[in-house]
């Protein structure tokens, strides 16, 4: 199989990336949504929301591998013949819409915890970093706290992850028309080792 995309499928460096960053996304925003209403443990709740900065800042790394990637391999798979006008740009619409939120939900996440007051020296008992995995300390960019920023990017990130759920539900649905509807090859071409038709 080539790491390279061809005018037929999608290439292993494409479809690893495509399925790692989606089981990530997938996981952050059910953690995201379970942190936000149903955890009241304060310890559980602190170690989730190290684990979502971690795990956010590993998406918005791949999210910009995954945009150099695409610039390096320019080649997309072809677009089904039968797929009407409105259709191609619902698919253009998603997909961008997609790339777009892949960056702006981590770093509005960044910007949110950065503008914190738990965020800065002194201000809590303990302490709350941007470390990622505990392993090194993510920039501050926002010192000290500001209390009208961390709302305006809590604002950004939430709404951001209810606009990359319904993109989301319209791309899963779309891949599964082609799939058992329109019995095309649009999925096997993202699926890995599955045939597609010459």
């Amino acid at each position: 199989m080539s790491a390279h995309n061809t005018p037929r499928r999608w290439g292993w460096v494409a479809k690893t990336l495509h399925w790692v960053m989606a089981i990530l996304i997938i996981g952050l925003a059910v953690v995201g949504t379970l942190m936000a209403n149903f955890i009241n443990d304060m310890a559980l709740q602190f170690d989730l929301t190290q684990q979502h900065k971690s795990f956010g800042f590993v998406v918005f790394t791949l999210a910009l591998i995954r945009i150099i990637w695409r610039w390096l391999s320019p080649a997309v798979p072809n677009e089904p013949e039968n797929q009407r006008p409105w259709e191609k740009t619902a698919s253009h619409i998603t997909h961008y819409g997609l790339y777009a939120l892949m960056l702006v939900m981590p770093l509005s996440g960044w910007m949110m915890s950065s503008a914190s007051a738990l965020n800065d020296p002194g201000a809590y008992p303990v302490q709350v970093k941007n470390m990622v995995f505990g392993i090194f300390e993510m920039p501050d960019p926002v010192y000290p706290a500001n209390e009208t920023l961390e709302k305006l990017f809590h604002t950004i990130h939430a709404y951001s992850s209810y606009l990359l759920a319904i993109l989301l539900i319209l791309h899963i649905a779309g891949s599964l028309k082609h799939h058992f509807i329109l019995r095309d090859s649009v999925l096997r071409r993202m699926v890995p080792f599955a045939k597609v038709d010459e």
